[in-house]
């Protein structure tokens, strides 16, 4: 079954190949959606801060893809964002980089940033929830954030470049803290409830460290006696995790309702969040918000006509609930290692490690390397479509909020090819 979703995703990317490539742009401002659904409590400060951000290489607010093909060259899948860049010299082994981004979510939560500067590469994967405004934050200010504590390193050993990286998390975090307080003690409350998860990879020479607070994944491809061996660089921080489960009710013992399950892939902390680590702000595995999980100051108050859809949480409440400082993992890349993917959490609900390698492996293979992050997004798609009985054109008719929120989650992908 996997062979006959990647050959069909294959088939698909290949139609839009010479437009994808050519989808390369500098991205820092909101996106149409965004600007047509505001929201009063971030505006004004992510607005102002995001103004003196730096530029990353991102994607388009929506897909060039779509308005340069002709209708027979349009693919099956019409992506929200791409991105597809070729480096003339080889950086730190990266050759190539692309990501795509598909929407369940309106608008969509998720963003992605790919930053090349000084010999080192960035790639960030960033899976917002209850909003986009954290996620778009961290996408404006993390990179930046890690660029600035790396350089008060003289010598990048591996265990000070990690702290550099968690110390850029918990910046951000802060950052976005000191941002919204304001807005939520004048009564914007739902700024409590907004976070994202979030996962930075950062290669140097041959150090690749990944920094991850959440649900998004990190996974190694490399080429061993002919086979293709995937390797997690990362941990999903997830209640619905038995190690998350435990932790969680060992530091909170007289909470009953300490996870919270709905079902077995569907548990929550106090049963309201489902990621338990968080970077930028504690919300949802690496966003702002969410504040209501870790700081009793930002918890909603219990008359539910002032939350203006905050979150409150009844007592028994001892929080902090889930934390910002990311896991770090590091690797010596070697000749072996032929790319990287991160993920958020929408590919993995529906792939494998091995699975996901295997589709960048057959389009390095193909040398369409470029297509890489466009045949992962359509796998996943091609798999939510059958898990509900549907065609693949079935599921993209749907309209994206409820109804595609219900079969999949916003899915993105980026892909580093080594040299």
């Amino acid at each position: 079954m996997l062979l006959q979703v990647v050959r069909r995703a294959a088939k698909s990317a290949r139609l839009s190949s010479s437009a994808a490539r050519s989808a390369i742009a500098v991205h820092t401002a909101a996106t149409v959606e965004q600007q047509a659904n505001p929201l009063p409590w971030m505006g004004m400060a992510l607005a102002a801060s995001a103004a003196a951000s730096i530029a990353l290489c991102d994607a388009p607010p929506l897909s060039q893809i779509d308005d340069i093909q002709t209708p027979d060259e349009r693919p099956s899948v019409p992506l929200d964002r791409v991105l597809n860049g070729h480096l003339k010299t080889p950086v730190s082994g990266v050759q190539s980089y692309n990501a795509a981004s598909y929407k369940a979510n309106l608008p969509i939560e998720d963003r992605f940033v790919v930053h090349v500067e000084d010999g080192a590469v960035y790639a960030a994967v960033l899976d917002g929830h209850g909003g986009w405004q954290v996620s778009q934050y961290a996408h404006d200010h993390l990179v930046k954030n890690a660029q600035a504590e790396l350089a008060k390193i003289p010598a990048k050993s591996t265990s000070k470049v990690a702290t550099a990286l968690e110390q850029a998390f918990l910046r951000t975090d802060y950052d976005i803290q000191e941002l919204v307080r304001p807005a939520f003690e004048i009564g914007f409350i739902q700024v409590n409830r907004v976070g994202a998860c979030s996962q930075l990879a950062y290669i140097k020479d041959s150090l690749l460290v990944v920094a991850n607070a959440g649900d998004c994944r990190a996974v190694l491809g490399s080429v061993e006696d002919g086979s293709v061996v995937a390797t997690p660089l990362s941990n999903d921080h997830n209640a619905k995790l038995a190690v998350e489960k435990t932790r969680l009710s060992a530091a909170h013992p007289n909470e009953a309702n300490i996870v919270v399950c709905k079902h077995p892939e569907s548990c929550y902390v106090k049963g309201g969040l489902q990621p338990t680590r968080y970077h930028l702000m504690r919300s949802c595995g690496s966003a702002l918000g969410d504040f209501a999980f870790k700081h009793a100051s930002f918890n909603g108050p219990a008359d539910p006509t002032l939350r203006a859809n905050g979150r409150h949480i009844a007592e028994p409440y001892t929080p902090p609930y889930v934390f910002a400082l990311p896991e770090t993992i590091s690797h010596v890349v070697t000749a072996t290692d032929k790319f990287l993917i991160l993920g958020s959490d929408g590919v993995w609900d529906f792939l494998t490690n091995q699975e996901a390698a295997d589709v960048v492996h057959a389009c390095v293979a193909r040398g369409e390397a470029d297509l890489a992050s466009r045949a992962i997004v359509e796998a996943v798609l091609t798999k939510a479509a059958e898990s509900e009985k549907l065609t693949l054109s079935e599921l993209l008719d749907l309209e994206p909020g409820k109804k595609r929120r219900h079969i999949h989650d916003d899915t993105t992908v980026v892909v580093l090819v080594f040299e």
